[in-house]
């Protein structure tokens, strides 16, 4: 699923903030609904989180305007996706809500060149990093 995105930007922090903003335009035209944004733990931070009907969905926004070294969604590490499945694991439970008994997933929105966006939906699991 991809989206255009409107003009370059040239700051990183800009960039992300603009990420993250056009990150929750395109999950509520999805019909997600934004519930927070910027968690942040002792484990890390999740940039949104939202409910995709009864499903909690923790949403890790990547934001380059090049392709250099690789595309936006390719820099989410090993490290950084224990830190989300803990964070979302702590929101879970700050909430009285029990990870083991609900319906939750982590995904990535990746925004390459500052003009696509690609959802990548359970895109992080307990399994799929080593």
């Amino acid at each position: 699923m991809t989206k255009k995105m409107g003009a370059a930007m040239t700051n990183t922090h800009i960039i992300g903030q603009s990420g993250e903003e056009l990150a929750c335009e395109f999950l509520v035209e999805n019909k997600l609904k934004v519930i927070a944004r910027n968690f942040r733990t002792r484990f890390g931070e999740i940039d949104i989180i939202c409910k995709d009907r009864k499903m909690i969905v923790f949403v890790e926004v990547k934001a380059k305007n090049t392709d250099n070294y690789g595309k936006p969604y390719e820099m989410v590490t090993n490290r950084k996706k224990r830190k989300l499945i803990a964070t979302a694991k702590n929101y879970l439970i700050e909430n009285k809500t029990d990870p083991e008994k609900t319906d939750w997933r982590i995904d990535i929105i990746s925004i390459s060149k500052g003009k696509e966006i690609k959802w990548l939906k359970n895109a992080v699991t307990e399994d799929n990093y080593s």
